[in-house]
């Protein structure tokens, strides 16, 4: 995919006369669109995979976090309890 990119990006910067409406002009600038396009949605999901393992860990931290004050009061009541 990437040596598409790179025959399309010197095919379509390379110096011509062409007008924008020569139909192999307009093939090429579309092509180079959609491998950008393709790129784009290839670093989306990996942001989406890690955006889901931030949430993941977010939840567990929680959870741990819930039962840290859970121990942290029943600890406190029992010390109460004592003094």
């Amino acid at each position: 995919m990437i040596d598409n990119l790179r025959e399309l990006s010197y095919k379509v910067n390379m110096k011509d006369d062409r007008g924008e409406l020569d139909l192999e002009k307009q093939i090429y600038n579309l092509k180079a669109t959609i491998v950008g396009f393709q790129d784009l949605v290839n670093m989306q999901k990996l942001e989406i995979i890690d955006l889901k393992k931030i949430s993941s860990e977010n939840e567990k931290n929680k959870n741990l976090l819930q039962g840290y004050k859970k121990v942290i009061e029943d600890l406190s009541i029992k010390l109460r309890k004592i003094s």
